[in-house]
């Protein structure tokens, strides 16, 4: 017996189609926070909140007021009106929601370290470093309140420290255990020979734009 042609076939291939979930979906916004490495081959230091807008924490040799801050290739946000006296760092508010979302952890992809907050530690006292170029390194803090001259200007009030840094590790963030310490400002030497850094201090960036460190659960 021959089966009789199923004319409908078209109209049934249509609905199935328009039935099928898109394969067009948004993606899932990317992790962003101390460590993140931003367009001038520098390192972001922290996240910091006020309200519900989401900030980065990181040197000034990072941007400047207005600049438009990417990561990747994309938008994160813009770079604030810096304070006076200049402190050494720039506060980049975060726009791009779409494709950030704000974590405590350091560095966001992999969570080693997770913020909880941001006591200063003591002369002595063992301090991390992280940055894009080199990544984990360790040592101790040596001195506080110290005044150093840069190419763009002398900054005071920093922390110095035994821990390395190379090119590109600029803005990253200082930790003493699970509390932020600083972002790196400057130094001298390198990580196959050691060297010599200096952070400022992230409280006084937190007082001065009147922010709050973004913490998480250790």
């Amino acid at each position: 017996m021959r089966l009789p042609r199923f004319r409908s076939l078209p109209g049934l291939v249509l609905a199935l189609c328009l039935a099928l979930p898109s394969t067009a979906q948004a993606h899932a916004p990317a992790p962003l926070g101390g460590g993140s490495v931003l367009q001038t081959r520098c390192t972001a230091g922290f996240a910091a909140v006020s309200g519900n807008t989401g900030y980065l924490i990181a040197s000034s040799a990072c941007g400047r007021p207005g600049d438009i801050v990417r990561s990747g290739g994309r938008v994160v946000g813009v770079v604030l009106a810096e304070q006076t006296p200049p402190t050494g760092a720039i506060v980049i508010r975060v726009t791009n929601t779409t494709d950030w979302r704000l974590v405590a952890s350091i560095p966001p992809t992999d969570s080693r370290v997770t913020i909880t907050g941001s006591a200063e530690a003591a002369v002595g006292a063992s301090v991390c470093r992280y940055g894009s170029t080199t990544g984990w390194h360790c040592g101790t803090i040596q001195g506080k309140n110290q005044t150093i001259t840069f190419p763009d200007g002398t900054l005071t009030g920093l922390t110095r420290t035994s821990v390395c840094a190379e090119p590109g590790d600029n803005g990253g963030p200082f930790v003493s255990g699970t509390k932020a310490q600083g972002v790196l400002v400057g130094g001298s030497g390198n990580c196959s020979s050691g060297g010599t850094t200096y952070f400022l201090p992230v409280n006084r960036v937190l007082s001065a734009y009147g922010l709050t460190i973004l913490a998480g659960t250790s």
